[in-house]
């Protein structure tokens, strides 16, 4: 008889649902769709970073030229051009004014600034209209000479200049008066002319006026005059010329009616300043420099004066002797945007720049040529080589906006310079062989007008962003007043003459020195962390301390940075001492936590075990109140009673801080306790080993806290040592990792971005940790292993990929942290590893200077620049990370 089959349950279905089936499609489609999205959207974050910041390498341009015959008698003394680009002017040795238009050369207007013969010299600044002359008869007549602009509408011109306008093309300027006019938009026509307004002409010194300089500074203008006072009979054609020269400074002050609000401006006597001829002939340059403190006068044939007019009653001659070597003769000279940096020609075709420097701060080689007085506080420093070649420099012409100057030179060639960053930025050649006599550039740096012989050439000039080039993003640049190249970020200032500073290398480093710090304090906390909860804690307690470190997480960053500007970083200003020596005090806490619960008897120990982390915690207050306990000890021992004055001590200073013994304890005591704990591990582990199969608990409980006592003993005599020796030796750590102390500095900036990182390196390596198979534990106890060792020699290895993932993920956190670091780091762009000074990061510097940056100006290009380095930084690091956590992981998969 057949025994029927019995029934089991439902058959199972062998074919898989058709909604399961487009489930998984959709699903694969979205998640497709994502992931290529997502590299589509960061693909294009680079190409926008890329288009805005590619304009800023694109060279300067000068475009087309147009030459014009404008017969001028002389070489002109000065030439200028229009702010739109329509009318220029040319100031010639007879005192007469030609007023030109640039499109077609026509002349529009001669003004006469002086009798004929009574012009002898002037002064016409690039940025303003204050001008000076230096007449025949001793005077120095002030003047204000530049284009005025007046907008008019419709109604206000003739019917037939309106049809005129309307009749030509849109912005072709036409005759207006002594000027031309321009239709500018809808019914608006704007008139440009010359004005020329001559004011007080103040009596200097019998005889003619040679040469004439003026600046404004705080109090009101100051003129230099050299004034020719050889009588007139004396003069022969062969008596030597500038034989009996003198040099004077006046000095003005402008006085506000606060009621009327008129100024007025009044004149001291003249002030005869010691000088002597130190050149042949009579001098080609006079000038001053932007603070009124130095006035130079040079001569043809390179020699220089320099006087030391801070204080006019006690001036005195500080610097004198050549600009150029011995033979060879000075061209052109003239000063840059600011007064400041002086720029200068020889006839060997070399093109320079300098300026003064405080002799107290520089260490380099003074000029061959110049000898300095005793008296003189700074010097003038050769820091600019910017042409060199067979042609000699004949003419320099200044930019009113920025650090640009036009050169021309013998062969006919311009040339356009960043003086600041000694670049050549563009060239174009004029008529060979003949001298380019003068040159101007446009106010909005958009022309420029040079004159050869009796013609004038125009073409329209394009500098680009000439602040910006490889050099001065990320090489040291040599700016006025500093002793040295330097890097530096500065990109506003108060006054028009600013010498902006774009380096990127300070932020650069500033975002390294964030990361370093935070990952410092961070990453062993929190892989420590992991290892302890994964392999140590019981399941209870592991699930109350996972989330409650997870839940650091969601704490804004704004608050963080709140919190350590305003709380954190002042109270660790007053306990500095304690705060250092919880460094050491909190780790010996703890060891010395775990050494006693081992001298525990087994039966109460096991009872116990499920309060042990309890326990363990109190070593937090005991190491707190240790911290307490020694910091102002030791800060008595070992800096002389005041650790930031310590810090701040200089040579020279306070003798009982000189010592260097205190900094290098600090320093070298982790590298002491490095290395006692490898003599530890070389000597007393194996012969613990070897002898102590036979001890039971207690006693090899009391070993082991004999050992660490040793390994204390150890690390601080090794450490003690070293700073004895080093401070023999002369080496002192201030300037370096130690330093003045700050209240924002990397120290606090380093506990809080560490208290934001901690919760995400912990909770992925909590998660690498306790995804190793459960197998390869067992195994390991199985033969004979501690629990500590399965950790650290199965179970982490095997985990590695996972860990140096949640390492590169919060260094990625740390490296684009903005808030923090922007309210806790003090943001100055300063480069130095001292934990107790603060920086500027990159992300906290975009997120500070884009709003108030000017669209499409290099400020705001650089900085889109900077989110490109920061994009690429990151870039390389996680391709890096990535690289090496396959290893890992390949290593891994082979247990």
């Amino acid at each position: 008889m057949t025994t029927p089959a019995s029934f089991t349950g439902r058959a199972r279905a062998r074919t898989t649902k058709k909604s399961v089936r487009v489930v998984d499609a959709v699903a694969r489609s979205l998640i497709s769709i994502g992931g290529i999205a997502t590299i589509v959207a960061v693909m294009g974050v680079f190409v926008f970073l890329v288009w805005v910041v590619a304009p800023l390498f694109l060279p300067a341009e000068i475009g087309e030229l147009r030459t014009f015959d404008l017969d001028f008698e002389e070489a002109p003394i000065h030439l200028a051009l229009d702010e739109y680009r329509v009318l220029g002017w040319a100031l010639l040795p007879a005192g007469r004014i030609e007023v030109f238009r640039l499109d077609s050369g026509a002349r529009r207007a001669s003004r006469r600034l002086a009798p004929p013969g009574q012009l002898r010299s002037a002064h016409l600044p690039a940025v303003g209209k204050e001008a000076v002359l230096g007449l025949a008869d001793g005077r120095v007549q002030l003047a204000e000479i530049g284009f005025v602009s007046t907008v008019l509408s419709s109604g206000k011109l003739p019917e037939a200049l309106r049809r005129e306008l309307d009749a030509a093309p849109a912005g072709v300027p036409i005759d207006y008066r002594d000027g031309v006019l321009q239709r500018i938009a809808g019914d608006q026509y704007r008139s440009q002319e010359l004005a020329v307004n001559l004011g007080e002409a103040l009596s200097v010194a019998p005889g003619p006026v040679v040469a004439v300089a003026r600046v404004t500074i705080g109090a009101g203008p100051r003129i230099a005059a050299l004034v020719d006072v050889t009588p007139r009979a004396e003069t022969t054609p062969d008596a030597p010329a500038g034989g009996g020269l003198k040099l004077f400074l006046i000095d003005g002050e402008e006085e506000s009616n606060f009621l009327t609000g008129e100024t007025t401006l009044s004149f001291g006597a003249p002030r005869e300043l010691p000088f002597r001829p130190i050149g042949e002939g009579v001098p080609i340059f006079l000038g001053i420099s932007g603070t009124g403190a130095d006035v130079y006068v040079a001569w043809a044939d390179g020699s220089l004066l320099r006087l030391d007019v801070s204080s006019p009653a006690d001036a005195f001659i500080a610097e004198h002797g050549r600009l150029l070597p011995p033979g060879v003769g000075l061209t052109a000279i003239g000063f840059v945007l600011g007064n400041n940096t002086l720029v200068w020609g020889g006839a060997d075709g070399r093109l320079e720049a300098g300026f003064t420097i405080r002799v107290a701060d520089y260490r380099g080689d003074p000029m061959p040529g110049l000898e300095r007085d005793r008296r003189a506080t700074t010097l003038l420093v050769r820091t600019k080589s910017l042409a060199e070649g067979r042609a000699a420099p004949r003419s320099v012409a200044a930019s009113a906006r920025t650090r640009l100057i036009l050169s021309g030179f013998d062969d006919g060639e311009i040339r356009l310079f960043n003086v600041t960053h000694e670049a050549q930025l563009a060239r174009r050649a004029l008529a060979a062989g003949e001298p380019v006599l003068a040159l101007a550039m446009a106010p909005k740096e958009d022309a420029l007008a040079a004159v050869t012989g009796g013609r004038v050439h125009v073409a329209s000039l394009d500098p680009r962003y000439s602040e910006a080039s490889w050099n001065a993003l990320f090489r040291p640049t040599w700016y006025e007043g500093y002793p040295e190249p330097i890097h530096s970020w500065q990109s506003s200032s108060g006054s028009d003459d600013f010498e902006p500073k774009h380096s990127l290398m300070p932020l650069i480093f500033g975002t390294i020195k964030a990361t370093f710090y935070s990952m410092l304090f961070g990453a062993p906390l929190a892989l420590l962390a992991a290892i302890f909860t994964s392999e140590f804690l019981d399941a209870r307690t592991r699930a109350v301390i996972k989330p409650t470190i997870e839940l650091m997480a969601s704490l804004p960053s704004v608050v963080l940075g709140f919190l350590a500007a305003l709380v954190f970083a002042p109270f660790v200003e007053n306990v500095v001492p304690a705060t250092l020596a919880s460094f050491v005090t909190f780790p010996l806490a703890f060891l010395l936590g775990a050494q006693l619960w081992q001298l525990l008897p087994s039966s109460l120990a096991v009872r116990l075990e499920r309060w042990r982390f309890g326990f363990l915690l109190l070593a937090l207050p005991l190491g707190v109140a240790l911290a307490a306990l020694l910091g102002p000890r030791v800060e008595g021992w070992v800096f002389a009673g005041d650790l930031k004055a310590w810090l701040a001590w200089e040579p020279g200073g306070d003798p009982r801080f000189a010592s260097a013994l205190g900094g290098w304890l600090f320093l070298t005591l982790p590298l002491a306790a490095a290395a006692a704990w490898l003599v530890l591990e070389r000597l007393a582990n194996p012969w613990l080993r070897q002898h102590g199969d036979r001890w039971d608990r207690r006693r090899l409980a009391v070993a082991d806290l004999v050992k660490q006592g040793l390994g204390v003993g150890l690390a601080l005599g090794l450490a003690v040592a070293c700073a004895v020796a080093l401070d023999a030796l002369g080496f002192d750590p201030r300037g370096g990792f130690l330093d003045t102390y700050e209240q924002r500095n990397a120290l606090v900036v380093g506990f809080v971005m560490g208290f934001a990182i901690i919760p995400i390196i912990y909770t992925i390596s909590e998660d690498a940790l306790r995804a190793v198979p459960e197998h390869l534990r067992s195994a390991s106890l199985g033969a004979g292993a501690t629990p500590w060792q399965t950790a650290v020699r199965i179970v982490v290895p095997t985990a590695m990929s996972g860990l140096f993932s949640a390492l590169m993920i919060g260094l990625g956190r740390a490296v684009g942290e903005t808030m923090i670091v922007l309210m806790a780091a003090g943001n100055t762009p300063v480069m130095s590893w001292n934990v107790f000074e603060g920086f500027r990061t990159l992300s906290a510097n975009i997120a500070v200077e884009l709003p108030e940056a000017v669209q499409g100006s290099t400020h705001y290009r650089t900085l889109f620049l900077a989110a490109l380095v920061l994009f690429a930084m990151t870039f390389v690091v996680n391709t890096i990370a990535e690289v090496v956590r396959l290893r890992f992981r390949q290593r891994a998969y082979q247990l």
